[in-house]
C-alpha cells in the first residue's frame, strides 16, 4: 500500500533524485513520489512483493541504472505540441536562422540547434519543418531524460492533440495521415533531427552537443532544484558558441535573470537570451531603496467602473469560481469518442455547447471549436455562457500566436462581463505578446483585484515586475501566489497554468523568491 512507504524512504528517495538528476520534490510534493513507487510496481515490476520493497530496492547501492531509468520515466512530463509558442518561432525564424543560414558552427555553415527536452519529439520536428521551409541548412538535436519519450518520438506517430495550433497546414505537407486520429511524420523531415537520451544534471554534455547556436530548453528549468536550474544553465552556456541564442518560456525568463551571465534581448516583443561573454548584469536594476510597504496602492483601470464604488462589493462577493479546462484531469480519447456522438443541432444548453467546444479544442480541432462557440453567440444564452464562448476564442487565438484577434476577443468579453477576472487575465497576456507591459500589468491587476486568489495572476505580476527591475514589487506578488499555493491541493492544476500543478509551481514560485532575497 501507498501508506507503507514511510516518510524517512520517501525522504531518501527525494534526495536520491534531486541528488542524480536536479528534480526537486519538496514535501509537499511526496504523495507524488509515493503514487509513482506504487504505480511503477503495480504496473510492471513483478520482482518485489510489495511496494515498500520495491521503494527499498530503488534508494539501495544495488539499484540498476536500466531500473532507475524507468523508474525516472514515470516522473517526467513532457506536455507538447507542434508550433508550440508560434509568435516566439517565427521570431527565431525570421532573425535568427535565416540570417544564420550558410554562416552557423556545423558542416558547410548548417545552423547547429538543439531541444534540450524534446519529449516526444514535437519541438525538434517543428524546427525541422521550419528549417525545410525556409531553406536553412540546419544539424537538429533533441534530447530527453524520459527513454519512452524518446521511443514515441523516434516512432512519429502522433494523434490530434498534438496539433493543436490553429494553422495546422503543416500536417497537410509533412505528415501522412494513417487514421481517424493518426499521422505519421514525414520520413526526410523525422531524419532531420538526432535523437539521444539525456540527464542535464550529469557531470558533462557530449561533445556533440557543443558549439550549438541555437538552444532551446523551454518548460524545464521550473522543475529544477535551485543548484540544479545553476548547473544547467552554466552547461547551456558553456554548449553555445560565442553570440548563441538561448529561449526559454516566458515563465522561466526570470530564472535566467537571476542567473546573470546571457543577455537579454528582445526581438518583436519576445524575449530571447544571447551568449555575450562581454555582457555584464546591470544589478542596478535591482538596487531598489523603497519597501515593499512603500508601494503606492493600484487603481484598477476598467473603463466604466468606479472600483472605489462600494455597492461593487456585495456583487463581486457572487462572483462565480474560475473554472478551465486544466482544473480537471480529462481523458482526451475519451473525450474525444464521447464528442463525436453529439450532433451540434442537439446541444441546445449552454453547458453543452461549451463542453462540446472544449472536447473539439482537446482533440486538436481548433476551427471547429471556434465554430463551436460562435454559434453559440449567434444563438440567444445567458451572459456567463457567451462570455466563456468569447474567451474561448480568445485562448484559441492567443495560443496560436494571433495575438491582435485575441485581443479584439477578450476586449468583447470584458464588455459583455466587466466582472471575470479570467477575461482581464487572458487580457493581459495578449498585452505581453503584443509587447505592451504597461497594458499587460493594468490588466493583470484587474484580475488579481476581482479575485484575491487568483494563483497565476499574481505570479504573472510577479514576473512582470521581476523583469521591469522592481525587485520589492516581484517579491511582495510572489509572496502572495505562495501562500494561496499553500492552500490548495499540490497535486491539482492550477487555473490559467497550461497544467502545471501546485506543487511544481510553488516550487518554482520559491525558488525565484530565494533568489531575489
Amino acid at each position: 500500500m501507498i501508506d507503507s512507504l514511510t516518510e524517512e524512504k520517501i525522504a531518501l528517495l527525494a534526495d536520491m533524485i534531486r541528488d542524480k538528476f536536479g528534480l526537486d520534490y519538496s514535501s509537499e510534493r511526496w504523495k507524488d513520489l509515493r503514487s509513482a513507487v506504487h504505480r511503477y510496481y503495480h504496473d510492471e515490476d513483478t520482482r518485489f512483493k510489495t511496494s515498500r520493497e520495491y521503494l527499498e530496492y530503488i534508494i539501495s547501492p544495488a539499484l540498476k541504472d536500466s531500473d532507475l531509468e524507468q523508474f525516472i520515466n514515470r516522473l517526467t512530463i513532457g506536455e507538447t505540441f507542434f508550433f508550440r509558442d508560434s509568435k516566439a518561432l517565427k521570431v527565431l525564424e525570421y532573425e535568427i536562422l535565416r540570417k544564420l543560414s550558410g554562416m552557423g558552427s556545423g558542416i558547410n555553415g548548417a545552423v547547429r540547434i538543439w531541444s534540450a527536452a524534446c519529449a516526444t519529439g514535437e519541438e525538434p520536428y517543428t524546427l525541422a519543418m521550419i528549417c525545410r521551409r525556409s531553406g536553412v541548412r540546419s544539424e537538429i538535436f533533441g534530447t530527453d531524460i524520459d527513454s519512452r519519450a524518446l521511443i514515441k518520438a523516434r516512432e512519429g506517430y502522433y494523434r490530434k492533440w498534438a496539433f493543436r495550433s490553429e494553422d495546422t497546414g503543416f500536417r497537410d505537407v509533412f505528415f501522412k495521415q494513417m487514421g481517424p486520429n493518426s499521422y505519421l511524420i514525414d520520413p526526410s523531415i523525422r531524419d532531420m533531427v538526432n535523437l539521444s537520451r539525456l540527464n542535464l544534471i550529469d557531470a558533462a554534455v557530449p561533445a556533440l552537443l557543443c558549439e550549438m547556436d541555437v538552444i532551446l530548453c523551454r518548460n524545464v528549468l521550473m522543475y529544477f532544484s535551485s543548484k540544479g536550474v545553476k548547473s544547467v544553465l552554466d552547461k547551456l552556456w558553456e554548449c553555445l558558441k560565442p553570440g548563441g541564442w538561448l529561449l526559454v518560456t516566458p515563465s522561466e525568463s526570470a530564472l535566467l535573470t537571476n542567473h546573470g551571465r546571457f543577455e537579454p534581448v528582445s526581438m518583436n516583443d519576445c524575449l530571447f537570451f544571447r551568449k555575450n561573454e562581454r555582457y555584464e548584469p546591470r544589478c542596478a536594476l535591482f538596487q531598489v531603496d523603497r519597501h515593499v510597504a512603500d508601494e503606492p496602492d493600484f487603481q484598477p483601470s476598467v473603463s466604466g467602473i468606479d472600483f472605489n464604488d462600494e455597492s461593487l462589493e456585495e456583487d463581486i462577493s457572487f462572483l462565480p469560481e474560475l473554472t478551465t479546462a486544466t482544473e480537471k484531469k480529462i481523458d482526451a480519447g475519451a473525450v474525444e469518442k464521447e464528442i463525436e456522438t453529439i450532433p451540434a443541432e442537439t446541444c441546445i444548453d449552454g453547458a453543452e455547447f461549451l463542453r462540446r467546444a472544449f472536447g473539439l479544442r482537446l482533440q486538436g480541432n481548433l476551427s471547429g471549436a471556434v465554430d463551436t462557440y460562435k454559434l453559440i453567440l449567434d444563438q440567444d444564452h445567458d451572459r456567463n455562457t457567451r462570455t466563456s464562448a468569447f474567451l474561448g476564442i480568445a485562448g484559441i487565438k492567443a495560443d496560436s500566436g494571433f495575438a491582435d484577434e485575441a485581443y479584439m476577443w477578450c476586449e468583447r468579453a470584458i464588455e459583455l462581463d466587466r466582472m471575470n477576472p479570467g477575461a482581464y487575465f487572458l487580457l493581459g497576456q495578449v498585452h505581453l505578446q503584443l509587447g505592451d507591459r504597461d497594458r499587460a500589468l493594468s490588466a493583470m491587476r484587474n484580475a488579481a483585484f476581482l479575485d484575491s486568489g487568483f494563483i497565476m495572476a499574481h505570479v504573472m505580476l510577479g514576473n512582470i515586475y521581476h523583469d521591469n527591475g522592481d525587485r520589492n514589487a516581484a517579491m511582495r506578488y510572489f509572496r502572495i501566489a505562495i501562500q494561496e499555493l499553500e492552500k490548495v491541493d499540490q497535486g491539482e492544476p492550477v487555473p490559467f497554468s497550461d497544467g502545471t500543478t501546485s506543487g511544481r509551481l510553488l516550487e518554482m514560485v520559491r525558488l525565484i523568491l530565494d533568489d531575489l532575497r
